[in-house]
């Protein structure tokens, strides 16, 4: 296996078709293939009127829900970024988690779809000492009004620095790379 800066890369060099191929089976799990997949069959010639056409349409409904919210004299709304606190590494990285990421998304999909800017800030921590996060979530072409606010939330919130050296312990032989000097700073 090679590593560079641009992230993982597969050692076979029978040919750039063959690493491709393998650097993507290696390298994506289960959610992330499935969704290239679907989208491919999606955009297919004979399924683009059935289902892209269509799913177009539903994306521009959800946009001009949020147009009308924000035209209402909503400046930012402010949502739950998950339905749960943060997923030891641990257990997110076992085979099956298409669940718990479909589960994970809810809160973030329509946002997407919408094409509005959000972001996540991390408001307090969990019982098991995990974070919990907001999403901030801003008119079309405002990023710099939801930044601010954003930045805002985070001196109220005094959320605690975290220390990845803390977290990564009890996961250093799941990583190949030398972690132990990285940190998160404020």
């Amino acid at each position: 296996m090679y590593r560079n800066s641009q992230g993982h890369r597969c050692d076979i060099n029978v040919s750039t078709e063959a690493m491709y191929a393998a650097t993507r089976r290696e390298g994506f799990n289960d959610v992330v293939r499935g969704r290239i997949l679907s989208g491919n069959f999606f955009l297919l010639k004979e399924n683009y009127e059935n289902y892209f056409i269509k799913a177009q349409k539903v994306r521009r409904l959800i946009a001009n829900d949020f147009v009308n919210v924000f035209n209402s004299g909503v400046d930012v709304l402010l949502t739950p970024t998950t339905l749960s606190e943060a997923v030891p590494y641990m257990e997110f990285i076992k085979e099956d988690n298409r669940t718990r990421s479909a589960q994970g998304d809810i809160f973030t999909q329509a946002v997407n779809m919408a094409g509005l800017p959000a972001v996540s800030v991390p408001m307090a921590l969990s019982n098991q000492g995990l974070p919990i996060g907001l999403q901030f979530i801003g008119r079309a072409f405002c990023d710099q009004q939801l930044l601010t606010v954003a930045k805002w939330f985070e001196k109220q919130v005094q959320f605690p620095v975290i220390q990845l050296q803390e977290i990564m312990g009890d996961c250093s032989s799941v990583f190949e790379n030398d972690l132990a000097s990285v940190s998160l700073k404020q």
